[in-house]
């Protein structure tokens, strides 16, 4: 269906009269339904792991980062150290990761992914990730490098409201403390 055929979308949950930005726009569209879609690949994925959302969120980080110490993974998942410790936890009860010292400071610990569990990920994944490989083969040169400019604007303005997000949920903390 080419564009001008699509029906014009809204959040359900959106009251009538509320102006969303973009809304009817098509890229914008196509970005909802990516997030949509990469919501629900993380939770089938989860739970053919067993793990939830964070868990998947740390072992995606371990993956793709290498082994971390548990205060860099709460860094990366923009949680706190003890709920890093937590995952950490739930994570090595589940078999898919190992704690391990530090090669060079005694004192650190390091998290590593299990390699049984990265193969079953992304057995899981490879489809999901030809496919995107063989549409970013597709493009042009100069296309791509458009299609990574855009990507990596979204990327900070997703990384800019997690962190005023995040900022907001610590100003409410403290206001409540007060």
């Amino acid at each position: 269906m080419n564009p001008a055929e699509r029906p014009a979308r809204r959040y359900a949950a959106i009251p009538a009269g509320v102006s969303t930005p973009g809304a009817d726009n098509d890229v914008m569209e196509r970005l909802q339904e990516v997030g949509v879609l990469t919501v629900v690949v993380g939770q089938r994925l989860g739970r053919a792991l067993g793990i939830n959302p964070t868990d998947l969120a740390a072992m995606d980080r371990l993956i793709t980062e290498g082994p971390l110490t548990g205060r860099e993974l709460a860094d990366r998942l923009r949680i706190s150290t003890a709920a890093s410790t937590h995952v950490v936890d739930r994570l090595e009860r589940a078999g898919h990761v190992r704690r391990r010292a530090h090669e060079t400071d005694r004192r650190k610990v390091l998290v590593d992914p299990v390699e049984e569990s990265v193969v079953r990920l992304l057995d899981h994944l490879r489809p999901l990730l030809g496919g995107v490989e063989r549409l970013v083969g597709a493009l042009s040169p100069a296309d791509r490098e458009v299609v990574s400019r855009f990507l990596g604007d979204v990327v900070a303005v997703y990384t800019s409201a997690a962190d005023a997000m995040t900022a907001d949920r610590q100003v409410s903390r403290i206001e409540v403390n007060s």
